[in-house]
Order: structure tokens, then C-alpha cells, then sequence
């Protein structure tokens, strides 16, 4: 009886194994590193031209600090505009006319800041490609003409902790750029006369870290929960409280900046701190400074607690989000840190 019941098994085994039609073979998806000198180069690197350091191409959105985008019908570029290396990255690519999202391709590493530009991998290699459900694709019609440039976008995925933390980010809405607001040297204002690639560098993991902060959830709670004043010094309600951390998140650009003589300067999309901020956001809480100039950015004076905080009691939306940011630098949930930052010379006094 036990031969039978085991001779049976075997046959079930072998009778359930999907048999591939002839000469077909499982979709592998196209994997490239960017990782060395030898397939990618640097951005934000000590040397760059002001006009490099803050030019349109160096503009992203804050949700997508791994960008690719089209360069021609058969090119791409990829960018990290994190501080950080970043591994185990799945490019996604939606193509007009294709009915679902397609895995274009997987990045085991890209090295922090790199960028580098290559051929769709299906121009000169496999045309066979998977979509995000997992159907399988051809994109043999592309192979030689390519794809026009408005007709894609890109994103990607992944399923490392960093990774989770970068896609959080795409619940805001802004777009960043690096800019020199003191273009004639003018020594009597306060803004830095010439931004250099270690601000940059430095801005882009601040900038992470500060949209990571304000899509949290305990961040939500606890500034709801917090006593926050307008310019009239009213107190906001809790449907207005949650109006103004919208705002927030849904700033639409920042123009970044260096200043001097102050800590920090905003209004509009003006966002500006000091050299101290960009050394100290890895150890130490910044809101002070940080959420104060953004608090300008979405409309509030000094005379609201959304800036300062209120006397007496020290309330207000700076303290909030101070408690927040100085928890999860203990906790060391940042997507970037100390232990992650590529260059630790840049925090040297």
C-alpha cells in the first residue's frame, strides 16, 4: 500500500511540472551596476562650475532621487541624487500605448550621486521583458527606432529598507533645485556668494531627511496634537492644522540655498540655511531652523507659532517636529545618516 501511495506521488510530481513550450525560456531580467568610474560618473563633485551645480539638469522631484529619464529615442540617463549608495533597484518604465507599467531593468548598485547614461537595454539585447504583474512583454517594435521621448516615464521599486524610505517620499510634491541667490557677490546680503558641491552634497541628504519627517505619521499625530498659532496668534484648529502639514507636504519647489550671517532664510520657494544646518542635520535637531523657513514658505509670520514657538509654554510646530526629527535620529530611521553618508570629510569643521 505504502509503494503504491509513494508511486502515485511521484507520478502527480511529474505530471504538475510546467512543461515550457519548445525553445522558450524564462524572462531574466537585464541587470546593470553603476558603481565605478569605469560605468558612471559623479555629480555634486568639488570643481563643478556654479552653472553645472545649478542647472535644470541637475532638477528632481524629491519622490524619484533615483531618476532616469529619456536623452533620445534609444537613450536613457540614470541619476542618484541621494548621498547614498542605493542597491537592489528595479526600473520600471511606462511606455504610451502599452497597457501596463514594464520592469525595464534591475540596478544591483548604484554609487551615491552617480550618474551615467546608456542604451534601452532592448536596442542592441533582449527584447523580452516582464510588466509589473508579471506578463510577460516584448518590445521588439522599440529595437530599432526606439521610443520617442514623451511617450515614456519612469520609476522604481524595490524592497530594501532604503528603498521603502525613498518611494515614502513620493507623497510630496517637490522639486528641488540648487541655486546661487547671490549672483552679483553682493556682500551685503546674507546669502553665501558662491554655493560649492559640498553644500550640494551635504543639501541633498538634508532635504531627504526633512521630507522623510514631515510624510510620517507620527509626524501627523504629534503636529495635530501640538498648539499652533496663526499670524493673528489664534489658535489653528485641527482641520487647519492638517491643511497647513499639506501645504507642507505639498510645497511644489525649492529653490535651495546657502546663507549667511542668519540661519535660514524662506518665502515662496525660497529655502535657505546655514552652513552650521547642512554640517549638524545628521547629529543633532534642526527644525528649529528648518521647518521655521518652511513655515514662511506656505505663508506664516514670525507672529505665528508655526515659526517661533509660543511664550509662555514653548508650543508650536518647530517643537513638535523637533521631538520627531531628534527620535528618529536616535532610532537612526533616516534614509540618510551618519553611517550611510558617502563622503563623512564633508561634516568636518
Amino acid at each position: 500500500m505504502k509503494k503504491n501511495i509513494l508511486l502515485f506521488l511521484v507520478i502527480f510530481s511529474f505530471g504538475c511540472r510546467k512543461v515550457m513550450p519548445p525553445g522558450s525560456e524564462p524572462v531574466k531580467m537585464v541587470q546593470y551596476n553603476f558603481d565605478s568610474n569605469e560605468n558612471s560618473n559623479l555629480m555634486f563633485q568639488d570643481g563643478e562650475s556654479m552653472a553645472l551645480l545649478t542647472s535644470v539638469a541637475r532638477t528632481y522631484e524629491i519622490g524619484k532621487v533615483l531618476r532616469v529619464k529619456a536623452l533620445t529615442a534609444t537613450t536613457i540617463e540614470v541619476a542618484n541624487f541621494a548621498p547614498v549608495d542605493i542597491i537592489d533597484a528595479t526600473i520600471v518604465v511606462t511606455i504610451e500605448g502599452q497597457p501596463k507599467p514594464i520592469k525595464l531593468f534591475k540596478i544591483g548598485k548604484i554609487r551615491a550621486h552617480a550618474v551615467a547614461e546608456i542604451e534601452y537595454p532592448f536596442i542592441k539585447g533582449t527584447t523580452k521583458f516582464q510588466d509589473t504583474e508579471g506578463g510577460d512583454v516584448d518590445l521588439s517594435q522599440y529595437k530599432t527606432s526606439g521610443i520617442p521621448t514623451a511617450k515614456v516615464s519612469f520609476d522604481f521599486t524595490g524592497d530594501t529598507e532604503l528603498i521603502k524610505k525613498l518611494k515614502s517620499l513620493a507623497k510630496l510634491k517637490w522639486k528641488i533645485k540648487y541655486s546661487d541667490f547671490d549672483p552679483n557677490d553682493d556682500p551685503t546680503n546674507n546669502w553665501k556668494e558662491n554655493i560649492d558641491a559640498r553644500d550640494v552634497r551635504r543639501f541633498s541628504g538634508l532635504i531627504i531627511n526633512m521630507a522623510y519627517l514631515l510624510q510620517a505619521d507620527t509626524t501627523k499625530s504629534v503636529f495635530v496634537a501640538e498648539p499652533i498659532t496663526d499670524n493673528n496668534n489664534v489658535l489653528l484648529t485641527t482641520e487647519q492644522k492638517e491643511t497647513a502639514l499639506k501645504k507642507l507636504i505639498e510645497i511644489p519647489d525649492f529653490s535651495c540655498g546657502v546663507v549667511v550671517n542668519v540661519s535660514g532664510l524662506g518665502g515662496g520657494s525660497t529655502f535657505g540655511v546655514a552652513d552650521h544646518v547642512l554640517r549638524d542635520y545628521l547629529n543633532v535637531d534642526v527644525c528649529f531652523i528648518t521647518v521655521h523657513e518652511m513655515g514662511h514658505m506656505i505663508g506664516y509670520s514670525h507672529t505665528s507659532s508655526m515659526t517661533y514657538p509660543s511664550n509662555p509654554g514653548n508650543r508650536g510646530a518647530v517643537v513638535a517636529t523637533g521631538n520627531v526629527y531628534k527620535a528618529m535620529l536616535a532610532k537612526k530611521m533616516f534614509p540618510v545618516r551618519t553611517d550611510n553618508y558617502y563622503r563623512a570629510t564633508d561634516f568636518q569643521k
